[in-house]
């Protein structure tokens, strides 16, 4: 939270602009809502709460560029998926997905069509813990691209007894489980002293992306000024159109 609270504050006294937060879970949006009202952020927030009819009006205002909202506040499941926000250009996955389609979703809600703006996407993840394991299956293993068909009911199969209890164990002694598991070569000393092939892209995997163990090198002025609140580690790539952070 204070990473995304940099991140925001960054944004909204440098630039003109808007930023999309996306979560898997209503407490995170409540969470969310707080923080905006201790800043004095306008926002407007889309769950399954709200009705079809009045979705398509929320929409329709958030993309006005005359429209005050400085942020809006996306749950996953409920517009994850044909939802055109291309009034804001910035777009925060706050928490990852077991579904990885889910995750793909909800990020391309800002690179649409009518888009003019470069678009940043990031992605927040809490290093050593259940969310990079769930990364590190999103981007590597791809074993739960069954589970979309199986809709998550038989995920065990997709794993040994000895993973299993390791998706819960905490490791507080790295930078990037995700990037020590990479055994990356083109890194020495966490720092990268080799660039990425030069036809990877932000399709690539992040083995590929460009990795950054310090702020020097980060080319986002946001994650620059958040980096003491506890940032460790960015995986960056940028594409033609867009540049994405993780």
């Amino acid at each position: 939270m204070s990473v995304l609270d940099y991140i925001l504050a960054v944004t909204r006294s440098s630039t003109s602009d808007k930023v999309i937060l996306v979560s898997n879970y209503t407490q995170t949006l409540d969470l969310f809502e707080r923080l905006c009202t201790a800043r004095k952020y306008l926002y407007v927030r889309l769950d399954g709460s709200m009705s079809i009819k009045k979705r398509a009006k929320v929409v329709e205002r958030f993309n006005n560029p005359s429209s005050p909202e400085f942020i809006f506040m996306l749950s996953s499941k409920a517009g994850g998926c044909g939802l055109n926000l291309i009034g804001a250009n910035r777009l925060i996955m706050f928490d990852p997905d077991w579904n990885p389609a889910n995750d793909e979703q909800a990020m391309a809600r800002v690179w649409r069509d009518g888009q003019k703006k470069t678009c940043f996407v990031y992605r927040l993840v809490s290093t050593g813990t259940i969310e990079e394991k769930v990364l590190q299956r999103q981007t590597h293993k791809k074993a739960l691209s069954s589970c979309v068909v199986d809709k998550e009911t038989d995920v065990e199969r997709h794993f040994t007894r000895g993973e299993l209890r390791d998706l819960f164990v905490l490791n507080e002694e790295t930078t990037s489980d995700t990037h020590d598991k990479f055994r990356c070569r083109r890194c020495v000393n966490g720092i990268q002293v080799r660039a990425p092939p030069t036809e990877a892209d932000c399709t690539s995997a992040l083995s590929q992306w460009q990795h950054s163990a310090e702020r020097r090198h980060l080319p986002d002025t946001a994650l620059r000024a958040a980096w003491d609140a506890g940032i460790s580690f960015v995986f960056h790539q940028r594409s033609h159109e867009t540049r994405a952070l993780v």
